[in-house]
């Protein structure tokens, strides 16, 4: 009896202890000590269970006695781990060493997921922002950008502090006006419009001024519909993901950084081209920077992290009286515990800036510099300086995430984000300067709510088919909401000087009141298909519904496919070819209506008759959003220490909107000619972008190396159908055959003579065809410079060819001033020759060129840049000895940008948009025209960067 119960425990202990016991653990990169997440954990003895590490690196995983655990990552060597017994809640530390040579990173590939480059199907590029950031001193998200990402042009449309951003990407096969991508911010849908209620579009104040580069981790831009597909209805311009500096990831402690900068800014390119060019140039200050940036990463324990910044920046531009002041403080924490994860992100900017009025108007201090010979001759300059313009801003954005994993490993996500904007702007003329005809006053004020809000829930599960078979699936519905409310008032003629509120003027101009509102529900569906870490197939639909598109139109569906093959190289390419893989993929997605495009309206108004109703607007209830899909195939193959990347892309975009005429006969008046919108237009694009990046040199201690980059793109766009019409807007045109917006204007075919043989003007010709805005080519090449492990050199070369601009500002000074110096002097030489003589002649014909029509100010833009040199020092190993151990890394840096500058433009800055990048605008508007706008400066900053 005692045997066989003795005999019953042990086999009970035994069973018990080959019982499946669930096991804890974190992947870490070891280089960077860094977690992964994504990386593959399965049983070798039972490949068809597994799971995927989370966020935070983190798995759990039911595992028996005896049994092995495989660690996979695409760009990590497989771990493996053999477990003879097994403690219930047992936890485990895997650390990962790279497989390749090149270095993988994890890039937001969709809305769904973020993944490893080598399992993306379409061309991605990522920006390592910390790391340039440490090491230079870039003054705003286009410096951060440009040059370094394919088949885009990112810069600032204006040289002041604080301008709107143009963003060119790919080969902009749309009619809207509505350029800018999508930004999302630690998961917060960003609002990015330009703001210009008291001022100009060309001197707006940019939205994205509010982000300081010294919080940003990382930027990953999805450049087409092929992978913008999953962000839906108002994706086709493109989708740039922003990751903020987070928590320490790894072993416990805190770090502390802290930076300084400093720098001055000026008149990068004189003005050559008037008669008084000392005015121009000497009008331009230096500018001055002055930011103090510091920041706090802690890791409390494996369930806790925490990070905080503050950043306080003043810069003052080249301008007299352009001027920002700002600061900022931002938080994240991160917890994660078991199944539950719970991340936090608050930022609040409190922002005043000051933009003097100086391009595009009558009362602009340029256009007062440049018309005449002698200078301000519309306004005082005294009456100039003493005019504010200003937006005082607050905002706060925010976000908060939940993630849970359910039983039988179905993983939730949760994300809500917020973004809130308060701006109130201000145009004031103090009492007694002379504006025009009024000298006793004059006040206009605006007060701006933006509230941008997104909510999005995904559900994904992993699935391990098989061995080599890994499946995820994911579903995720994303609810956004856009308000915008602006309430305005104008006044002037003040009773007395020194009072200057509201109430004490003596005339109301005018009153705004506006409201708008955006909301739009997508549900998306995914299936990420991976064999061996080396095949990855993507498939995904997105349904979108929203208030901007007619009644009649249901929802909007946008499919996408992408594949990525990694191909293992042959025996004899073994050591000569490291990593190659090729791609290919197709999306969808959309460019909403204009707002109100699908509503009618009408004006309740009293008259004599009694009350009247008249037609305001026709909104069409058909109305869709613009639908571009995109092919897109390449190759991306590392060999020899060298990196190629190639990519094709085709664009198709259909039910483009175009405004047309309503009949009067149907009882709409013809003041709303060009007013009714349709989606009857066709554009095509394509193009071409090449990455090459080569290690030239290593020496033996691994000391100094040097590495070269290139980018090359090449772009094109040709208008299809244009629903039978041309579509125009002073010098751009829209038709049938011609890439969109082509210059279209008439130029002078020689000289006018009265009868007594003197010049009277220009001959001017029938409109035709003078190129287009955007250019053929253009890239970026530069190189990277390492010496004795501690010196770093880098440079960036910038340069673009086939664009052309409308150079309003040396055609209004030749036409209508007298300081244009080709056009003085020649009108000087034709004063001394005798009408109707050959010498009289050919002067006159010489002269026409400079005369009224638009088409002979339509020059040619082509450029190369130096756009940034930057020169670093790490001192860390030595600042380390000599505080031991205080100094955890010193960086000093000295960094320049716009250094010199190559064109062929007739204007002082080719690179630039009198109408400040993109905005709201029914029909088509004026692009890429020089109006008197600021010139990009040349700026120089030093800065250090300590670590503790």
């Amino acid at each position: 009896m005692y045997k066989t119960f003795t005999s019953l425990s042990i086999t009970a202990l035994s069973c018990f202890a080959l019982q499946a016991q669930n096991i804890q653990g974190t992947v870490f990169d070891k280089a960077s000590g860094k977690v992964i997440s994504g990386a593959t954990i399965t049983i070798k003895e039972r490949p068809k269970e597994g799971t995927f590490s989370d966020g935070n690196g983190k798995f759990n995983l039911s595992l028996r006695p005896g049994e092995t655990m495989l660690v996979k990552m695409v760009g990590f060597t497989t771990y493996q781990e053999h477990f003879t017994s097994i403690k219930e809640g047992h936890h485990v530390d895997i650390y990962l060493t790279s497989g390749v040579e090149l270095d993988e990173v994890m890039i937001t590939a969709s809305l769904a997921n973020s993944r490893s480059k080598r399992a993306i199907g379409t061309n991605v590029d990522h920006v390592d922002a910390a790391d340039i950031v440490a090491k230079s001193n870039p003054s705003s998200l286009a410096d951060l950008v440009n040059g370094r990402i394919s088949g885009a042009q990112v810069y600032n449309t204006n040289g002041k502090v604080g301008m709107p951003i143009r963003f060119d990407i790919r080969s902009a096969a749309t009619f809207s006006m509505e350029r800018d991508p999508l930004i999302f911010i630690d998961g917060v849908r960003y609002n990015n419009s330009n703001t210009a209620d008291v001022n100009s579009s060309q001197e707006a104040m940019s939205a994205l001024n509010d982000l300081p580069m010294n919080d940003i981790a990382s930027i990953d831009v999805i450049k087409g519909p092929a992978a913008a597909a999953s962000y839906g209805a108002e994706a086709a311009n493109g989708v740039v993901i922003i990751q903020t500096k987070r928590g320490l990831s790894g072993q416990k402690g805190v770090a502390v950084n802290v930076k300084y900068t400093g720098g001055i800014s000026e008149l990068a390119n004189k003005y050559t081209k008037y008669v008084n060019n000392d005015a121009l140039n000497n009008f331009f200050n230096t500018g001055h920077q002055n930011q103090f940036y510091a920041n706090l990463s802690a890791k409390f324990d494996q369930s806790n992290s925490l990070f905080f910044s503050a950043n306080s920046n003043t810069t003052s531009g080249t301008i007299p009286g352009n001027k920002d002041n700002r600061q900022t403080l931002r938080g994240g924490y991160d917890f994660s515990k078991d199944n539950f994860k719970l991340g936090f992100t608050a930022a609040y900017v409190k922002g005043k800036l000051s933009i003097p009025q100086s391009a595009s108007g009558r009362d602009d201090a340029i256009w007062n510099l440049m018309r005449d010979q002698t200078p301000w001759p519309f306004i005082s300059e005294e009456t100039w300086r003493a005019i504010e313009k200003s937006y005082t801003n607050d905002r706060f954005t925010g976000s908060l995430k939940l993630n849970y994993t359910f039983p039988f490993n179905i993983k939730m996500e949760s994300l809500v984000g917020l973004d809130l904007n308060y701006i109130d702007g201000l145009n004031y003329l103090p009492y007694g300067f002379l504006q025009g005809t009024n000298s006793t006053g004059a006040k206009q004020i605006s007060d701006r709510r933006n509230l941008n809000l997104n909510w999005d829930v995904k559900l994904s599960r992993n699935f391990a088919l098989a061995e080599k078979w890994q499946l995820n699936l994911s579903l995720l519905s994303q609810l956004t909401k856009a308000t915008e409310s602006v309430n305005g008032i104008s006044v002037r003629n003040f009773a007395v000087p020194g009072i200057s509120n509201i109430a004490s003027a003596a005339e109301i101009l005018n009153t705004t009141d506006t409201y708008f509102e955006k909301r739009t529900h997508g549900i998306y569906g995914e299936a990420f298909l991976s064999y061996n870490n080396q095949l990855f197939i993507n498939t995904g639909v997105r349904r979108d519904v929203s208030n901007m598109i007619g009644r009649n139109v249901a929802s909007i569906w946008y499919p996408t496919v992408s594949v990525a093959y990694n191909v293992k190289p042959m025996e004899f390419m073994k050591g000569k070819i490291d990593d190659w893989k090729v791609r290919a993929a197709y999306g969808e997605s959309g460019r909403l209506p204009y707002p109100n495009d699908a509503q009618t309206s009408y004006l309740v108004e009293n008259s004599s008759f009694g009350t009247l109703v008249r037609p305001l607007r026709k909104g069409n209830p058909d109305i869709k959003p613009e639908r571009t899909g995109e092919f897109e195939i390449g190759t991306d193959i590392s060999f020899f220490k060298q990196r190629l990347g190639f990519t094709y892309y085709l664009q198709n975009t259909r039910d483009a909107i175009v405004y047309t005429t309503l009949l009067p006969s149907l009882g709409w008046p013809s003041s709303l000619s060009g007013d009714y919108p349709e989606n009857i237009g066709k554009i095509r694009g394509r193009g071409i972008e090449v990455t090459y990046n080569s290690r030239v040199f290593t020496s033996s201690d691994q000391k100094n190396s040097l590495d070269l980059f290139v980018i090359f793109n090449n772009q094109s766009n040709k208008v299809i159908s244009s629903g039978g019409r041309d579509i125009i807007n002073s010098v751009n045109l829209i038709r049938e055959g011609l890439p969109a917006f082509s210059f279209y204007t008439g130029v002078s075919e020689g000289a006018l003579f009265n009868s007594s043989g003197v010049y009277t003007g220009a001959k001017e010709s029938t409109p035709q065809v003078l190129g287009k805005p955007f250019p053929t080519y253009n890239g970026s090449f530069g190189f990277n410079l390492q010496l004795v492990n501690n010196l770093r050199v880098q440079s960036l070369f910038t340069y673009s060819k086939g664009a052309k601009v409308y150079n309003i500002s040396n055609r209004n000074v030749a036409s209508q001033g007298n300081n244009y110096k080709a056009s003085e002097d020649l009108k000087a030489l034709l004063a001394t020759q005798t009408p109707g003589t050959d010498e009289y002649i050919n002067t006159a014909n010489e002269l026409s060129k400079y005369a009224g029509p638009r088409g002979n100010f339509v020059e040619k833009a082509d450029f190369i840049r130096l756009s940034n040199v930057t020169i670093s020092y790490d001192l860390g190993s030595w600042a380390k000895k000599q505080t031991n151990g205080f100094f955890k890394s010193c960086v000093l840096s000295i960094t320049g940008n716009n250094l010199w500058l190559k064109t062929n433009y007739g204007g002082v800055e080719p690179q630039i948009d009198s109408q400040g990048g993109s905005k709201r605008n029914r029909g088509i508007s004026y692009l890429s025209s020089d109006w008197t706008a600021v010139p990009a400066p040349r700026s120089y900053a030093m800065s250090v960067n300590i670590g503790f």
